[in-house]
Formats: C-alpha cells, structure tokens, sequence
C-alpha cells in the first residue's frame, strides 16, 4: 500500500516550462502557483499528475510534456518499489529450541509457539533456521524426511561429532498433549550433506510426555540427559531420564531411569548445562518445589555412569539474583563459569545477567556476579533461546517473550560480548 503524497518543488518546473524568450508567441501564464504534486493513492492505476491551469506555446509545451513524461515514469518506478515486501529470518516465537555448532558458528533453531498474546490463532512451528554466526543472516532450512510435528517447549541438545541435532518432547497442541518422541536432525549445520529429519524409537521405558524440562548432552558417551518437567496440565516431575546412543548411531537408543540420591524436588521451566569434566548438570532456577527459585542445584555422575548420581545444592556468596522462571544459561567449561539471562517472576519479565563462578561446585565458594550496566542491552524476556560460542566468549539469544512486543513474543538477535565476565 502507498500512503501520502509524493512532492516536488515548483521552481524545477518552472525552469523547464516557462516562457520562452526565443518565440514571439504570447508566453505563458505565470506559474509560481502551479500544484504539481503527483498525488499516489491505494492503486498504481490511479496515479494523478496535477498540473495547473496555464497556456503554453508549443515548444513549451513540449518541453513540459517531456518532463511530466519523465517524472510519471519516475513516480511509477518508486510506487512499484514501494510495494515491494522484503522478510528474513523466522518469524516471532518463543519456547522453542537452539543449538550451536562452535566450528563453523552457525546456530540451529527449531519450533516454538507464535504468541501468547494471540490464543484465538495459536501456532506451533515445525521449521528449521540456522543463524551464520558472523553476519548474522538467517537461511531457512528445508531439511528431508517426515518432520516432526510443530511443538514447544521441547528441548534440544547438538553433537557436533556426527554435525546431528537430537530434539526431544514438548508441547504438540498450544500447549497440550505433550509427547515423548525424539528425533533427530542430520547434517544440522548445513555441511555433509542435505539435513534431513529421522525419528528414534528407543528402547526400555520412556519418561513420561513433557513439555518445558531441561536436557543436556555428553558429547563423549553420546549420552542426554533429561529432568524435570511439565505433563502439560498440572504435574510437574522430578525424575531424571538418559538416553543412550542418543544422536542414533553406536546401538539403539535406550532410556534409563536414574535414581539420584538427595533431590531438588519437581521443576519445571528451569535451565541447565553440563560441565563434561566432572560429569555434572548444573540446573538453575525455575518452579522448584512450586515457586519461582533461584536455587542452583548440581547432579553429579549425571550420565549415568562412573557411580551414583547425587543431587547438591550450592550455596553461592554474593548477591544472589533474583528468583525466575524460564531463564537461559549457557556455560563455558573451560573456566567453569555459567552465564544466565532473562526469565520472569512476579515483577515481569528479565533483562539482567549473571555469572557463576565455579558452577560445578569444584575448585572455590561458587559465587554470583551481575554483569552491566550496559549503554545497549536486549530488552527483557523470557522463554527465549541462548547458545554460547567459548571460541568468541559470546552468547547469542533468540526471540522470547516480551512486554513490549505488540503479540508478546519477538524474533530479535542479540549478541552479548565477554559473555563470561572477563
């Protein structure tokens, strides 16, 4: 659609079509309160050239002609551009899913809901984008295969030895019935090959249907490791679940129940990550025990392997950040320090970061650092997605919800530098 009215200066046309000196012919009337406003309305067939009531002598008229000639091609050339609609990128969303290959730096997203904010038209989606990493362009990915259905809160874990993406449960309806399925995405990064989508079938008995839980991936075992959770209605869980072979290659994928010892209780909308060298997940905030907490709690031996999982809390020095639910964390293993952003509590929705210091629990007093101020920061959100690149020490955030956002949720890209605090 073409709104107002394009404008040109008079003295132009003046110039062009004004009296001529060299003609005996009577000149023309004066022109200075000659209106040329091309006038664009809601159609390009109606394209008006006003010009006003004056006499010219031919050459003049000529050249007059010439130049409105010339100005209505012009005219045309910009409406047509005008109309012209240019989108990249998904579209708003949040809950859903994102992964990282740190190699080439490309970031992998999946599903998520359109709006909370628009319950008359809901909308799961079932695409696949992947964000370069250095340019910040997003290429929409067709990927082969049965897709799985259109889904949020489910999780999402990347193994960037065999370049597969292993996504696991989530909400199919907006947000009900919840499933259990996995599937996992090849080629996930573009390279190897056309990505295509292939669904497990895993052995032994399966966790519950859930939405909104964590899961986080050993890489060395090729093992994920999932807790928590919603049933999609009222029952939030407390179990925690591996999944073997779980990028579908080595032998069948097969769940295992863990029995840890100690117990944070049931959550729901909590984050995690995990520490590889001292096998542990580490899981922050969320409803644990039925409010929003900003509890840090750590499972050791949590792949299953190596001796009993066990359940510690931490008890950080410092300030300690808020309470939240839905935050994200991302973690650098190297210096053993995890990164959070966002989420919400009573007060609305986040925009702050912190770091913790010794995570895991090993090697001094883990404790809490906010980072900031900052002269130019994301708006605050929750359920939004973050993934972390050591080699850069940045972390890159995706969508979510927001206050401001017109339908609630967003499709912004924010990159935060020194994402670790040094």
């Amino acid at each position: 659609m073409i709104t107002g009215a394009f404008e040109y200066k008079e003295d132009a046309l003046i110039g062009m079509c004004g009296p001529d000196t060299n003609t005996t012919d009577p000149p023309s009337r004066d022109l200075s309160r000659t209106d040329v406003r091309p006038k664009a309305e809601t159609s390009l067939n109606r394209l008006y050239l006003t010009l006003g009531d004056f006499k010219m002598n031919r050459r003049t008229n000529r050249r007059c002609f010439e130049l409105v000639f010339a100005l209505v091609l012009v005219l045309l050339a910009q409406a047509t551009m005008a109309q012209t609609w240019t989108s990249a990128g998904p579209l708003p969303r949040f809950d859903h899913s994102a992964v990282l290959d740190s190699i080439t730096n490309r970031m992998i997203t999946f599903g998520g809901s359109n709006s909370p904010n628009n319950s008359s038209q809901p909308k799961n989606f079932n695409d696949v984008w992947r964000l370069n990493g250095a340019t910040l362009a997003w290429t929409r990915v067709n990927p082969n295969g049965t897709r799985p259905t259109g889904r949020n809160g489910h999780s999402a874990v990347y193994d960037p030895g065999s370049n597969r993406m292993v996504i696991f449960g989530g909400g199919l309806g907006f947000s009900s019935p919840c499933a259990n399925d996995v599937w996992v995405l090849k080629h996930a990064n573009g390279d190897g090959g056309k990505p295509a989508w292939t669904q497990l079938n895993p052995g032994g008995g399966s966790p519950a249907p859930r939405l909104r839980h964590t899961a986080v991936y050993d890489s060395t075992n090729n093992r994920m490791i999932v807790f928590g959770g919603n049933d999609c209605f009222s029952t939030n869980f407390g179990d925690v679940w591996v999944l073997s072979n779980a990028n579908g290659l080595g032998g069948t994928p097969t769940w295992k129940q863990l029995n840890p010892s100690g117990s944070p209780g049931t959550a729901e909308d909590s984050t995690a990550v995990y520490d590889p060298g001292s096998n542990s997940m580490i899981v922050f905030g969320g409803t644990l025990g039925g409010s929003a907490t900003n509890q840090v709690w750590v499972l050791s031996n949590a792949n299953g392997l190596g001796g009993t999982p066990t359940w510690t809390q931490l008890s950080p020095s410092g300030t300690l950040p808020p309470g939240r639910n839905e935050p994200r964390a991302v973690y650098d293993a190297n210096n053993n320090l995890m990164t959070i952003f966002g989420g919400n509590n009573a007060t609305g929705a986040l925009g702050d970061v912190w770091v913790l210091s010794n995570a895991n629990g090993s090697g001094g007093t883990p404790t809490w650092t906010q980072l900031g101020p900052f002269s130019f920061f994301a708006e605050a959100r929750t359920a939004h997605s973050a993934v972390y690149n050591p080699s850069t020490n940045s972390m890159t955030i995706f969508g979510g919800i927001t206050e401001t956002t017109t339908n609630g949720s967003t499709n912004d890209v924010w990159v935060l530098s020194h994402a670790n605090g040094k």
